[in-house]
């Protein structure tokens, strides 16, 4: 080219100069112009190629400039957002997506070009095809031009909503297996596995640290089977549901209740002594006693016998404090039932009826 315009100068100079030369010089220049044309050809034919092998890509990928335009978008793209290039060209897509995502979008854009480094992130975007909120995994990679301004945003994403809604679901399946596991079907306490699981962290922890107090609860319902008789079982389990109830309504929210089996519970009290135990005991008692069930409309009264163990660091294993318990309610059974009795005192052993304690349990 700078050929041509040195010849063009030369030929415009004061010396006249023969029409060949002329003649030699515009046939240069349509020798080089049929050149540029080729080239051009090329050129666009290597851009199509280019085009279509991006529209053909089976993922949304799309291209902002600095000012976060669009600048090129595939047909996967399109589809996947349901609008079209011709809608976005130009634009930062400020009109056709919610305003809280149009934040995220520039805000995000922005923070890009300032790092000046490629990132992955999960984004929610408007798909007008779906009417509808989809999440997609993003790829962004920012381009400069060569004095280092933003030149261009180069993005990639796609539309993980099916596998985040599998992933939620799996999580909720395994949640209610979880459930299933370690609950009791008909009162939603803990079940026995559940139970004697966290009796014995609370075991544990109290061996381990000094000066720890936990204690544990068994309990009764007295003349159950007395109840299934006139009542019949669906008598049987609105009273198993009633007592639930006055259970969860009566302890703390850290105390963990439980159902062992058939008209038997049990309550793991973590930092609580035996004599503040028996405080407890003594309320859920009462309740019980003055509370009856109901069924058909009909009342159905019931009491409860309670026996108590300090979780102690002399007992073996939190089996053996289940039994020093369960002792104490069967001695509560024996002396006339709708009573509390404490673990007896053993050699090595801490609980003490006699000891006055200051209760914490409001």
């Amino acid at each position: 080219m700078s050929a041509i315009i040195d010849r063009l100068k030369f030929l415009l100079g004061d010396q006249v100069l023969p029409d060949s030369h002329w003649k030699a010089f515009l046939d240069e220049v349509g020798t080089y112009s049929v050149g540029m044309e080729r080239e051009n050809c090329s050129l666009n034919a290597s851009s199509q190629m280019l085009l279509s092998i991006i529209d053909v890509i089976p993922v949304a990928f799309f291209v902002k400039d600095h000012l976060s335009r669009f600048f090129l978008m595939n047909r996967a793209c399109e589809e996947q957002w349901g609008m079209s290039f011709a809608e976005l060209r130009g634009t930062d897509g400020h009109e056709l997506f919610p305003p809280d995502q149009m934040r995220q979008f520039l805000d995000t854009d922005r923070l890009i070009f300032q790092g000046r480094q490629p990132i992955e992130l999960e984004e929610t975007f408007w798909s007008a095809s779906r009417q509808s909120n989809r999440i997609g995994h993003t790829f962004k990679m920012p381009m400069y031009r060569e004095n280092g301004d933003p030149q261009y945003l180069v993005c990639v994403t796609l539309d993980i909503t099916e596998q985040k809604l599998a992933q939620a679901a799996l999580a909720d399946s395994e949640r209610r297996l979880l459930e299933l596991a370690t609950t009791d079907f008909l009162t939603d306490l803990p079940n026995r596995r559940q139970l004697f699981a966290r009796l014995a962290d609370e075991f544990a922890r109290v061996r381990r640290f000094d000066g720890q107090v936990s204690s544990v609860l068994v309990l009764d319902l007295d003349y159950f089977k007395l109840i299934n008789d006139r009542h019949g079982h669906a008598g049987g389990d609105a009273v198993l549901k009633h007592f639930a109830g006055l259970m969860r309504s009566t302890i703390r929210a850290i105390d963990v209740p439980g159902r062992i089996g058939g008209e038997e519970f049990a309550i793991v009290l973590p930092g609580v002594s035996a004599a503040e135990a028996r405080i407890l005991a003594e309320r859920l008692r009462r309740a019980v006693a003055n509370t009856p069930a109901v069924q058909d409309g009909k009342p159905i009264a019931l009491t409860v016998s309670i026996g108590i163990a300090a979780i102690d660091g002399a007992d073996a294993d939190a089996d053996a404090t289940l039994r020093r318990a369960d002792e104490a309610l069967y001695r509560a059974k024996r002396n006339g039932r709708n009573r509390v009795e404490l673990a007896e005192v053993q050699a090595g052993h801490s609980d003490r009826a006699h000891v006055p304690a200051e209760p914490t349990i409001a």
